[in-house]
């Protein structure tokens, strides 16, 4: 097993040591100093404390946010009759949210008659048709 110093584990993650043996304390190893040697059980523990701190060891996450963005160019003529070209952004927003399993799904139906779609009683021929508009020549 190899055993680190806390001052080469401080600069090896880039943090000064007395923040380190503070962060050591509040994790349960207590009672070391700059000079003293970390065991990998140490590390683990230290960790685990940071993972709780930083809510990475909780519970899985219910919903995950997806979010995209698109870019597309429209031509356009502009008042000067010159073309344009115009970008347009379009962002969409999805969230997912992940259900409990202990929730039962709604039944569903089975039995379920066949119907045909409604019709209107009176026949083709008898329904009033619009009439068409006729254009007038100049």
């Amino acid at each position: 097993m190899a055993h680190t110093t806390i001052e080469q584990f401080a600069t090896e993650l880039k943090l000064p040591p007395g923040a380190l043996i503070e962060q050591l304390a509040k994790a349960g190893v207590a009672g070391k100093n700059e000079g003293d040697r970390l065991s990998e059980q140490d590390k683990t523990k230290l960790l685990e404390y940071l993972q709780k701190q930083h809510g990475a060891a909780g519970e899985p996450k219910k919903k995950i946010t997806l979010t995209r963005k698109q870019t597309t160019e429209i031509k356009a003529a502009g008042s000067t009759g010159k073309a344009r070209t115009i970008q347009v952004e379009v962002r969409k927003k999805r969230v997912f949210v992940k259900r409990d399993e202990t929730e039962p799904a709604p039944p569903v139906e089975e039995s379920r008659r066949s119907r045909s779609p409604r019709r209107s009683s009176a026949p083709r021929s008898s329904r009033r048709a619009k009439p068409r508009r006729r254009r007038r020549r100049s």
